[in-house]
């Protein structure tokens, strides 16, 4: 009778509507019971977890991940155990058992040193396919449920994660090499791995603490990286060739794998990162159309299913942004991103996170905002005829002028809103004797210029009554990432005085001047620091330079006296005219 049933359950896995069934009257958790207590038939109970972890993912330890860290504690005391090829097994099962966790509820415990262990004698034995395949996923997905940090478990020892990136690198270089484009495919779930664990390694290696790594151990994980993907370049290559391959989820995997590379490094195969650089904003182009479509169809309710969509589309050009904000600093890469209309592409995609970020403030929306605006800057520093007369800068600007006003009011968006001053200010420069925006328009977004710049910086008086310049409180939390475009701002606006004679009214009725009187009378104390004073002295000369109506009231504030005791020789100079 108990094989009858789990016949049934195993028809009732195969419709979406069953699985939605059995997650829902709790089966998973009465098969893991089983599983673990060895009742009758514990095997197969185990083969139906496996394959719901598969179909549904996280979906079914919600309100259940008590569950999943029995289970895994389980299946990790077996993998100990077991010393025949039954190891390998359990390898694959615990590997998609891991994947499916919901990563934030997951708690660290002995099953992953116990896993560590295993796999750390593993993969240092001489190994055949089968046994090796099996062991770099499960270590590639140890890593990404747990973090690059369980491969460093040992603090004396490095040589495992060593190991590890070292084998992922030859096994990716071995399917991209040579093989032809079918048998890729096939093995695709490994291929996915090694990329999973590549990307997870470069993201640890550039934020995460340091490594310890000796000079030696990092020029041989560099060179075996370079290696690796000097191969992916070579498949991308090699498949841009073929005029009837459409981008398939192994070459989006591949494609995204290499903007994490990109993001960091972009010396090492420069010259053959121009040459796929065409090809990776064609499949960026087509996964971005593709997601569009998908988010449409979504949010039109055409998809009924209780399970998450299943899709050949990955949003890639997300994973481009980085590296692409590298090499449009660089001539060569920057031309070639405008003979493809890469341009053309990014002011596309700029509305469409612009669209996901406003309705409900998508984190990585965002994110990609504030890296476009970084390749937008390149080009409206070094690119100034196709800025000033292409469409998309046109309707960048007009974006600009029109959001900052609203979006400077949430402080929660400073970043956004330090990017988009930058930029907008840079853009209004270059277009100033063409703008199509009315006035009153550009008048606000100089208004909300003027706060963002103005609110940086405040006094502190301590309790001795000594006074200080100090970044505001409001800026704190954010000023490691603003804090460039802050002074690039104050550069920006500078430039833009002489272009907009009106600006005096918007600066006189924000109350700032007499403010920057003050700062400036606090440099004389030594109470702020010279690259910080050097930024307001450059803007106060302009503001006298430019307008009357500043000059007369900086005058009334004692503007002479300070010009004098400051050394302020172009300030003084102008007060006299």
């Amino acid at each position: 009778m108990v094989d009858d049933c789990y016949d049934c359950l195993f028809a009732l896995m195969t419709t979406p509507t069953g699985r939605s069934q059995m997650i829902d009257s709790n089966t998973v958790s009465k098969l893991c019971e089983t599983y673990w207590s060895r009742h009758h038939g514990y095997c197969r109970a185990l083969e139906l977890v496996v394959a719901l972890c598969s179909q549904c993912g996280k979906l079914i330890w919600k309100n259940n991940m008590d569950k999943w860290h029995r289970l895994v504690e389980t299946l990790a005391q077996e993998f100990k155990e077991n010393k025949d090829d039954g190891k390998f097994e359990l390898c694959e099962k615990i590997t998609v058992v891991l994947l499916s966790a919901m990563k934030e509820n997951v708690q660290v415990g002995p099953w992953s040193t116990v896993i560590y262990r295993e796999l750390s004698s593993i993969l240092q034995s001489k190994l055949g396919k089968s046994q090796r395949e099996p062991a770099l996923k499960l270590s590639s997905a140890m890593v990404d449920v747990i973090g690059v940090s369980w491969a460093l478990s040992d603090p004396q020892n490095h040589k495992f994660l060593l190991l590890l990136v070292h084998l992922t690198c030859i096994e990716v270089r071995m399917m991209l090499e040579d093989q032809e484009y079918e048998q890729i495919v096939d093995q695709s779930s490994l291929l996915s791995s090694c990329y999973s664990l590549l990307e997870n390694t470069i993201h640890y290696m550039t934020v995460g603490p340091s490594m310890a790594l000796d000079d030696r151990q990092i020029l041989q994980l560099h060179s075996a990286m370079v290696g690796a993907f000097n191969a992916v370049i070579y498949f991308l290559n090699t498949v841009s060739q073929n005029p009837v391959a459409l981008p398939s989820p192994v070459i989006y995997a591949s494609v995204r794998v290499l903007g994490s590379w990109l993001a960091e490094e972009t010396t090492a195969l420069r010259d053959e990162v121009y040459s796929i650089l065409p090809y990776l904003l064609r499949v960026g182009h087509q996964s971005f159309k593709e997601k569009k479509e998908l988010t449409q169809t979504t949010n039109s309710g055409g998809n009924k299913s209780p399970e998450p969509v299943i899709t050949n589309s990955v949003e890639v050009l997300r994973f481009l942004l980085p590296g692409l904000c590298h090499l449009s600093a660089e001539e060569k890469s920057r031309k070639i991103l405008i003979e493809n209309e890469g341009h053309l592409l990014l002011g596309q995609y700029f509305s469409h996170s612009w669209a996901s970020f406003s309705g409900r403030k998508n984190r990585e929306a965002e994110v990609a905002m504030t890296t476009m605006c970084g390749i937008f800057l390149n080009l409206t520093v070094l690119e100034v005829a196709l800025v000033t007369t292409h469409q998309v800068f046109r309707e960048l600007l007009a974006f600009i002028i029109t959001t900052v006003p609203t979006l400077a009011l949430d402080k929660s968006n400073l970043v956004l809103t330090a990017n988009f001053v930058v930029l907008g200010t840079m853009l209004i420069r270059q277009q100033a004797t063409h703008l199509e925006t009315p006035q009153g328009e550009v008048s606000l977004f100089f208004s909300a210029v003027v706060e963002f710049l103005r609110h940086a910086y405040c006094k502190q008086v301590a309790e001795n009554g000594t006074a200080t310049l100090r970044i505001s409180k409001v800026y704190e939390n954010f000023w490691e990432q603003i804090s460039e475009l802050w002074f690039l701002g104050m550069q920006a606006f500078s430039v833009c005085l002489p272009l907009f004679p009106w600006l005096s009214r918007n600066i006189l009725s924000s109350g700032w001047v007499p403010e920057l009187v003050d700062i400036l009378r606090l440099e004389l104390a030594n109470a702020a620091d010279t690259e910080t004073i050097t930024s307001f002295r450059q803007l106060f000369t302009q503001l006298v330079k430019q307008y009357p109506t500043i000059k007369q009231l900086v005058i009334e504030c004692g503007g002479h006296d300070l010009a004098m005791k400051s050394g302020m020789a172009d300030l003084e100079n102008n007060m006299k005219r």
